[in-house]
């Protein structure tokens, strides 16, 4: 910002300001190079000009980042990094928008994988990848497409531009760990200015502040103007380091230039011990949470209003946070893949309860919100050492995720305890919940005991005979090669019951129809014929024909990257339990004839537990 925006008589005040932060700026820099010298190019970068606002900011290029491990850290020890120093030197020969974590044995998807698309098509697509999908499948996909060491798309521009748009949908998807370490593999990376952004927001996230203030304290202390964005990571720096009359007068620049952000600049107040109450933060950014942490400040209820995966995951995992919030958070970041269910078990663990409410979980767990009920339940299951209260914990658990939409999330979660439940006679009742979890998560060998115990109750009970031949296709469907007696009449036998039991037995025959024929499992022609007395038009949402062509013409051509990018593209935030039965068929016919069979299989499976079937 330029001095012609601030008002003549401030201007003389700013430049005082503005000398004290550079100043000040100038102590901090010399403090980190002390302990962690950087070796910087030969060319300086341009010194600020007469009149330019804001603190100075070290260019990207004047700093290149370490590896530095995600961690916790010290605030009350000294932020200045103890590491090595760093050395910027020439990329070389290495095309930097081919850099990856995974190699094709490791998963990726091998160096061909853009072979025939072209460069504008494929950023195109990657920038509307759906960050936010409920479905692990989509997650894992869309993470080894990103995460892949391969020569990028043919066609011109910009170097880094394509690793940078790779870790921004990372971050965006809540995978700190993933821009970590595609940040981490780049070299050159000081060369590109959003990835330093991107660094610092999910060390941030990540209350890695040490290396924040690291960047933060180069950019700011180089003599060249920088966004408000690091000026603002330094006053943070400041004030950890309890350096409040600095951190003021940042803040004094900030207010001057109509840097406009009121939660800021009470967190800075918070650090400095300041009384401070933040009402309203429905956008919190991860230097907001970060502060917050920091202040021991508890932000409002609107906080996990954002739809963010990675602000989710900070709200989960930060104390500052009421616990039904913090429980809220958690499930959700669960259910779209940006936490481990084990973190989630902690958090149930540590959620206070009352006597009364564990010694009266069931009753109890009525009462309170899904999140803080499913904690209950999951603690009560955690004491109980009768199988059949932990079964009934479980049911009780499982069905109050289906209406949020969180049925897989809350399997990952109670899965330990599901695990020591055992396949028994006198657990009958539970065989169809146990076996739909299991397999909705792709546990088949787990699964399996459920099964063989249901086989052997309906040879002389036509209830169970009834329910296994109901889970039958979902069986089937997952890849159980163990229910040796499936055919095409298995899927013929569960039409004929389920016609008569329901309204919806055709949308959901549609759908078994299509994602059968999707991975090439026999389907009966009767059932096919059975279904054409129904209605003749159907109202459906269709994806474009442009992506309709080109995942078609892709999967043809065996262009691995672009028929993942725009099968994720078509399923959209939705997923596979709201896509179209037709569509699900063309995106697993097309997946698997790229070599994907078992992610097809897993989008299957997700749809149909989706569904209900």
């Amino acid at each position: 910002m330029t001095a012609s925006r601030v008002k003549p008589a401030s201007r003389r005040r700013v430049a005082i300001v503005l000398a004290a932060t550079t100043i000040a700026a100038a102590g901090f820099v010399h403090s980190v190079s002390a302990q962690a010298p950087i070796e910087r190019r030969p060319a300086e970068a341009p010194q600020a000009t007469p009149g330019t606002l804001g603190p100075a900011s070290l260019d990207p290029r004047r700093i290149r980042p370490e590896a530095v491990e995600t961690a916790p850290v010290n605030t009350t020890t000294s932020l200045v990094p103890k590491a090595a120093p760093v050395e910027v030197n020439a990329v070389g020969g290495i095309e930097v928008d081919s850099v990856g974590t995974l190699s094709e044995s490791d998963g990726g998807f091998g160096p061909g994988m853009w072979a025939g698309t072209p460069r504008p098509v494929a950023e195109t697509l990657l920038k509307q990848i759906p960050a936010h999908a409920v479905s692990p499948e989509m997650r894992s996909l869309a993470r080894r497409l990103l995460l892949s060491t391969t020569p990028p798309p043919e066609g011109k521009a910009k170097p880094g531009s394509l690793i940078a748009l790779r870790a921004s949908i990372l971050a965006e998807m809540g995978d700190v760990e993933g821009v970590n370490a595609l940040i981490s593999a780049t070299p050159g990376r000081g060369d590109v200015a959003d990835l330093m952004r991107l660094e610092a927001d999910s060390r941030l996230l990540a209350n890695d502040h040490q290396r924040v203030c690291q960047l933060a304290s180069g950019y700011v202390g180089s003599g060249t103007p920088s966004d408000a964005f690091w000026q603002k990571a330094f006053i943070f720096c400041q004030s950890l380091e309890k350096e409040h009359s600095k951190a003021a007068l940042g803040v004094a620049l900030l207010r001057e230039s109509g840097a406009n952000d009121p939660a800021f600049y009470a967190l800075v107040e918070a650090l400095a011990g300041g009384k401070v109450t933040i009402d309203k933060l429905p956008e919190p950014t991860p230097l907001h949470l970060a502060m917050a942490r920091a202040a021991r400040l508890r932000l409002p209820t609107d906080s996990i209003a954002s739809n963010r995966p990675a602000i989710l995951r900070a709200v989960a995992t930060s104390p500052n946070f009421p616990i039904e919030l913090r429980l809220e958070a958690a499930e959700r970041a669960e259910a779209v893949g940006a936490l481990n269910a084990e973190v989630v078990r902690e958090i149930y663990t540590n959620a206070p309860f009352a006597g009364a409410d564990l010694a009266n979980p069931i009753s109890r767990a009525e009462t309170k919100t899904p999140p803080l009920a499913r904690a209950l339940l999951f603690r009560s299951a955690l004491l109980q050492t009768v199988p059949t209260a932990q079964a009934e914990a479980v049911v009780r658990a499982l069905a109050s995720s289906k209406e949020g939409g969180r049925f897989a999330s809350t399997v990952r979660t109670f899965l330990p305890i599901l695990t020591r439940i055992p396949a028994g006679a006198e657990l009958g009742w539970f065989a169809p919940e146990a076996i739909r979890a299991f397999l909705a998560v792709g546990q088949r060998d787990a699964a399996e005991q459920w099964i063989a115990l249901m086989r052997t109750q309906a040879l002389n009970n036509e209830e169970a005979k009834a329910t296994l031949r109901e889970l039958a296709p979902l069986a089937r469907l997952s890849g159980n090669t163990r229910w040796d007696d499936w055919t095409k009449d298995g899927l013929a036998a569960w039409w004929e019951t389920e016609k008569k039991k329901k309204d919806a037995a055709r949308e959901d025959a549609a759908l078994w129809l299509s994602l059968f024929e999707g991975l090439d499992e026999p389907v009966p022609a009767d059932m096919v014929s059975g279904l054409l007395d129904g209605p003749q038009r159907a109202n459906i949402v269709m994806p474009q024909p442009a992506l309709w062509y080109r995942l078609e013409s892709a999967a043809a051509a065996k262009r691995v990257g672009e028929t993942v990018a725009v099968a994720l593209v078509i399923l959209g935030e939705g997923g596979p339990g709201q896509a179209n039965p037709l569509v699900m068929r063309q995106i697993l016919k097309s997946l698997r004839a790229v070599g994907l069979q078992e992610p097809a299989r897993g989008l299957a499976i997700e749809a149909a537990v989706a569904a209900s079937l």
